[in-house]
């Protein structure tokens, strides 16, 4: 079975100045180090220089990231202003536009001194906590974070899992037919939020023994119970598919629940040997999950077995 302490914490995107001629990029790895004491999973925000790295890296950590921390430096100083006033960082400003437009959960930070109610922030009522000395950033924000009773313990996720001893026997309605049913867990990590109209699609089948991918059409497979090809999964809480099926007369032979009113797009699989079979679950309201098995398919059905990738 899945063991619950192996699940991954919530991960917290930290966006701040990174300016080299500063002490911010070591701030930052503090404010990093105490988050990770607290349980999360935390990633800095570095300044990118092509469409393609915030495309991969920036946007990619922000859509997956449970919480969002901006700290906002203050840079030069708006000309004219008595007192000094200075601006923030843009680059952060940016980020945080996109964390308001995700409706990530955000704490916010500014330097005494920074241009209060500027740029973005002015329309999130964000309530950014005034700070004048950096080096003491890293335990104001790990209170603030304890005080909003932020929880490392999840995340805006579903994940696919298999326990490679889990199969059930069925005899077939009518019949004295016997079929041997592998499935596969679809898990909600979120602390509240129900996944719904969830699809299960096989993606792709690679025959291991001979490096043959085998091809396959867009089909939705059957939720284990259940006769609609869309399932919702509430929070903290898992839903089986059938990802396959082997008659006990036909063991090299893999059997497959779709919705479809067309043999060609029932997937043709068979033959003994090693086989990945990756699977995709979409959602409504989740970013889409994959994940791959091996299948090591034995005339002796018992030698069958579907395990984690």
């Amino acid at each position: 079975m899945v063991d619950d302490r192996e699940v991954p914490c919530a991960r917290v995107f930290i966006s701040c100045g990174q300016s080299k001629q500063s002490d911010e990029a070591a701030i930052a790895s503090n404010v990093a180090a105490r988050l990770r004491e607290l349980g999360f999973d935390p990633y800095i925000a570095v300044l990118e220089q092509s469409l393609r790295g915030l495309k991969e890296n920036i946007f990619e950590q922000l859509s997956k990231s449970e919480y969002f921390v901006f700290v906002d430096f203050k840079r030069e100083q708006l000309l004219g202003s008595e007192p000094a006033t200075y601006r923030g960082s843009l680059f952060s400003h940016q980020e945080l536009a996109l964390a308001s437009f995700l409706e990530i959960p955000v704490l916010a930070f500014q330097e005494s001194g920074v241009k209060q109610d500027d740029g973005i922030i002015r329309f999130l009522q964000a309530n950014a906590t005034p700070f004048t000395d950096r080096h003491l950033l890293p335990s104001v924000i790990a209170d603030q974070v304890q005080r909003r009773h932020w929880d490392p313990s999840w995340r805006n996720e579903i994940v696919l899992e298999r326990d490679p001893a889990q199969y059930g026997d069925a005899q077939f309605a009518g019949t004295q037919e016997r079929g041997r049913f592998f499935h596969v867990s679809v898990r909600n990590r979120h602390q509240r939020k129900t996944a719904t109209n969830c699809y299960v699609y096989l993606e792709g089948v690679t025959r291991l023994d001979t490096a043959t991918k085998i091809p396959l059409n867009a089909v939705e497979i059957k939720w284990a119970g259940y006769v609609l090809p869309n399932a919702h999964i509430p929070s903290h809480t898992s839903r089986r598919f059938d990802a396959f099926y082997v008659r006990h007369d036909l063991p090299t032979q893999l059997q497959f629940n779709v919705f479809a009113d067309s043999t060609e797009f029932i997937p043709r699989i068979g033959g003994e040997g090693r086989y990945q079979l990756s699977y995709l679950v979409v959602s409504d309201n989740f970013p889409p999950a994959r994940a791959s098995f091996i299948l090591t398919l034995d005339a002796a059905l018992g030698s069958t077995t579907l395990k984690s990738a």
